[in-house]
This record gives structure tokens, C-alpha cells and sequence, in this order.
């Protein structure tokens, strides 16, 4: 089952899986600041009107989670609000590899198709081969890579697309 979640909620359940997505090995768990990043991260995403989703298993126990933005459009100007990005998607790791992500991307794309998106965007660091291989079987296209992101040297992000007809 896949159900919205508060941003409470999704504090409580998916926190340390955040940090994981957002900071992978850097995260300290112990470290003041490196908690107040996660927490700022957690709420700019719904400040901005990011809905969070999460796959429970038929014990309603959380396995993953999903984030995803829909540009909101701006009356009376038409090329504003038609597409949408997919800000985070996490299984947790005794869940992975049974489909649940996919299950997640599924729902984000039909999220955003019926919010009235044109395209779902989403963007993952360039070194993460395994990861644009999965985003390319599910539809999406690479359309712009982003170098040094994150400093010099950083081999930058990926950013995909996949058109919602």
C-alpha cells in the first residue's frame, strides 16, 4: 500500500533512510549539524509543496519512500506548471531488489500525470551507472548532465526525463 505522508511522519519513519539518500557515507548519525541539514533538507522539500509517499507491506510496515514536486501553475501563464521531478526515491535495505521501488516510481509518474505534468524529471549523481540503467528501463532519458555539482572534481548529476502522455 502507498500513503501520503505528513512531514512528521515522514521525520519519525524515514530519517535515517533520508540521510542515507541525501549524504550516503558522509552522514555522521552523531553530528549536530549533519542532523540539521537532513531536518532543513526534509522540510524545504514540503515548504516548496514536495508530497511524500511511503510503500508499506500488508503489515503496514514503512519499506520505502518516495518525494516528488509538482510545479504548481501560474494562472493565466501557460508555460508554467507542466512538469514535475521526482526529488527522492529509498527502499530500505532488507527490502530492496522485491519491487517496491518500482512500484513507487509508478505511482510518482501517475501522481504526477494526474496533477496535469507534462514530464517527470529526475536527477541522480553520474557515476551512479546501475541506477541510470534502472531509470532508463523505466522510460527515462538522459537530458542534461550537471558537472561539479558538489566541488571540483565531483563527476556531477544526471539529470533524466520521461515524457507523461
Amino acid at each position: 500500500m502507498i500513503r501520503e505522508l505528513t512531514e512528521a511522519e515522514f521525520v519519525e519513519t524515514f530519517f535515517d533512510l533520508m540521510a542515507e539518500v541525501e549524504c550516503g557515507r558522509h552522514f555522521e548519525p552523531g553530528n549536530e549539524a549533519h542532523i540539521l541539514w537532513v531536518r532543513r533538507r526534509i522540510a524545504v522539500h514540503y515548504f516548496a509543496g514536495a508530497r511524500f509517499f511511503a510503500f508499506e507491506v500488508e503489515d503496514s510496515t514503512p519499506v520505502g519512500f518516495s518525494g516528488i514536486l509538482v510545479e504548481e501553475p501560474l494562472e493565466g501563464a501557460a508555460p508554467f506548471g507542466h512538469y514535475s521531478e521526482l526529488l527522492d526515491i529509498a527502499i530500505l535495505s532488507d527490502y530492496r531488489g522485491k519491487g517496491y521501488g518500482a512500484e513507487l516510481l509508478a505511482h510518482a509518474e501517475t501522481h504526477a500525470r494526474q496533477s496535469g505534468a507534462y514530464c517527470l524529471y529526475i536527477k541522480t549523481y553520474a557515476m551512479n551507472h546501475d541506477r541510470i540503467a534502472y531509470y532508463g528501463r523505466a522510460g527515462f532519458i538522459p537530458v542534461a548532465t550537471l558537472p561539479d555539482v558538489h566541488g571540483p572534481g565531483d563527476e556531477g548529476t544526471i539529470c533524466m526525463r520521461k515524457l507523461l502522455r
